[in-house]
């Protein structure tokens, strides 16, 4: 994931990285209301700094993206209804995830198909399972699943974000949360790749 951001994207994302580097899966109110306010105050050209944005869309999913690590749901609603392509459905399917509308959730992952980042996803999770000391019965059993699948499962991880909306101390809640900062990670540097 070694992508070089503009400073100014590089600077929400150490922010970020800093003070909510595992997002809840379920958050009640977004991170910091100051950088959210900052994030919808600017206009993409400032976030890229004068780089030629060869794609609007994913640009505007750049933004979409840091505003939902901020856990702003609303504020990423509003830019990721509008990007029609696979990755602005990605995020929308991850808003409504997180929000939580597990169905609705489902329904943007359906036109999200085969995302390019799911591969990375998939041995990301998988890592992330095999350095879990001590993991629970629960745990073994998802990473299994992960393991065992040849293909990243978007709609069971949203049924296993179901299951652990309500059991937030337990190490398949951790495993999850872990799971979804490198999807975010992921489909942040995706997003670049292709707006510049």
């Amino acid at each position: 994931m070694d992508v070089a951001y503009t400073s100014a994207i590089a600077e929400v994302i150490e922010k970020l990285e800093d003070g909510n580097p595992l997002p809840p899966l379920v958050p009640e109110n977004a991170w910091s209301n100051e950088l959210t306010e900052e994030l919808v105050a600017l206009p993409l050209e400032d976030l890229f700094q004068g780089q030629s944005l060869k794609d609007d869309i994913f640009g505007g999913a750049i933004k979409s993206g840091l505003l939902l690590w901020n856990d702003a749901l609303n504020d990423s609603h509003d830019i990721s209804q509008e990007l029609s392509n696979n990755t602005g459905s990605y995020w929308h399917g991850i808003m409504h995830r997180r929000e939580p509308d597990y169905s609705n959730a489902k329904y943007w992952f359906g036109r999200v198909g085969t995302h390019p980042i799911f591969p990375s996803l998939r041995e990301r999770a998988i890592s992330i399972a095999k350095e879990t000391a001590n993991p629970s019965d629960a745990l073994t059993q998802i990473a299994q699943t992960i393991e065992t699948q040849e293909h990243w499962d978007a709609y069971q991880f949203i049924d296993w974000c179901q299951e652990a909306e309500n059991d937030a101390s337990s190490d398949v809640t951790h495993f999850l949360q872990q799971v979804q900062a490198e999807e975010i990670k992921l489909l942040l540097a995706y997003s670049y790749r292709n707006a510049i």
